[in-house]
């Protein structure tokens, strides 16, 4: 028999932190039908250059539930053990796109507020620029907290050893 060690406990209790982060995120993005539709419009910002194009609705729709598949198949791969790397994998190809979709949105909040300054009156203004400066922290924070979980992701990708559930 097999003994157990303190790393593997870590290991499985990093397994589960980051299926459990990713499951969760899958569930937020894919569980009505709004929470798909937000999420298809949030994807859309990773294709601004195709809007006026015929393919934008296909592409869109493509890469929002092709992100979905890769959350929920590599969150599942990582918790059962069944796959780590290729879980991993998968997480890694869906974060990177995340980051660079938080970063656009960041910058996007400031860019609306200014909009809605434009037709509203001066008295609503200042409370604008405080919820367009609350949205902007919210996605820097969000696009930071995805570059730790890609690197955890490499970590895991990169392992030089197979993990189990335990």
């Amino acid at each position: 028999m097999q003994e157990l060690e303190i790393s593997d406990i870590g290991m499985f209790i990093l397994r589960i932190a980051i299926a459990y982060i990713y499951l969760h995120g899958f569930y937020m993005i894919g569980s009505t039908k709004m929470r798909r539709a937000v999420g298809r419009q949030r994807t859309s910002i990773l294709f601004r250059g195709l809007e006026n194009t015929n393919y934008f609705n296909f592409i869109t729709y493509f890469a929002h539930y092709s992100a979905l598949f890769m959350m929920g198949t590599g969150s599942v791969l990582i918790l059962t053990g069944f796959s780590v790397k290729l879980g991993a994998l998968l997480l890694i190809l869906f974060t990177i796109p995340a980051i660079i979709v938080h970063k656009r949105e960041s910058v996007k909040s400031h860019i609306l507020a200014d909009k809605i300054k434009e037709y509203s009156n001066t008295q609503t203004h200042d409370d604008i620029t405080l919820l367009a400066n609350f949205s902007h922290a919210g996605h820097r924070s969000s696009g930071n907290k995805n570059y730790m979980l890609l690197a955890v992701n490499i970590y895991l990708f990169l392992m030089d050893n197979s993990v189990t559930f335990l």
